[in-house]
């Protein structure tokens, strides 16, 4: 995402990012929805990491900080709550047809028989967009047929952002946290973290599907 990027350019080498959540993590993960962890294993999946972002890491912000208190937290949001539903809906949309965990080919109720991994992968991800959406939409048959697909509902998901937005406010301490737009470029962003505004553009990575989401920094530990 585009805020991975910009936190590996402002000198943050060891970022954990949707890729990394799976990679290293998927497991753990599954744990955590499972209800068979505690909180401490976040300190033992990030005590290392300089700053997490992305799902699933995001939706667990208040659980993070609880592990590292003194970690700074950025809200990235949307112009609107509809903005965000607008860009969720497309995303949505391409992991229901687009990917074999999600039932998109012929083949995709079969993966998680063929590999445990996959099963696992398929398992999170529900999970994932149960807590964004509201709704299982990995379930849901024809997202093509309308616009939102028919199954999707844009009520739930204007709920779930403002939902989350408004808990994040309420909740990080004011001196910890910034309530950040991609739109506004360098200049809050290194101003909250006290680094020097970078000489190159501020990252374009797939800003549309950044929003809404918690990024947390631990500079602490």
């Amino acid at each position: 995402t585009s805020m991975a990027k910009a936190f590996r350019v402002l000198g943050y080498n060891n970022v954990h990012d949707h890729t990394e959540h799976f990679s290293y993590n998927l497991e753990n993960y599954q744990r955590i929805y499972e209800g068979t962890a505690t909180e401490e294993l976040f300190r033992e999946m990030y005590e290392d990491v300089d700053a997490v972002t992305d799902t699933p890491a995001c939706l667990f912000w208040d659980s993070i900080l609880r592990e590292f208190p003194d970690a700074k937290v950025i809200l990235t949001v949307r112009d609107s709550a509809n903005a965000w539903s607008t860009s969720m809906v497309n995303t949505c949309r391409y992991f229901t047809t687009q990917n074999w965990y999600s039932g998109g080919h012929w083949y995709s109720p079969l993966v998680p028989y063929l590999s445990k991994t996959a099963a696992t992968v398929r398992y999170v991800y529900s999970h994932i967009c149960y807590y964004i959406t509201g709704m299982d939409i990995i379930q849901v048959g024809d997202v093509t047929s309308s616009d939102p697909p028919i199954g999707y509902s844009m009520i739930c998901f204007k709920n779930r952002y403002t939902q989350h937005n408004a808990a994040v406010q309420a909740l990080v301490p004011s001196h910890q946290l910034l309530v950040y737009n991609v739109k506004e470029g360098w200049g809050p962003l290194c101003e909250f973290l006290g680094k020097e505004v970078p000489e190159e553009p501020f990252p374009n990575e797939n800003v549309s599907q950044s929003d809404g989401k918690v990024a947390i920094i631990d500079e602490v530990g």
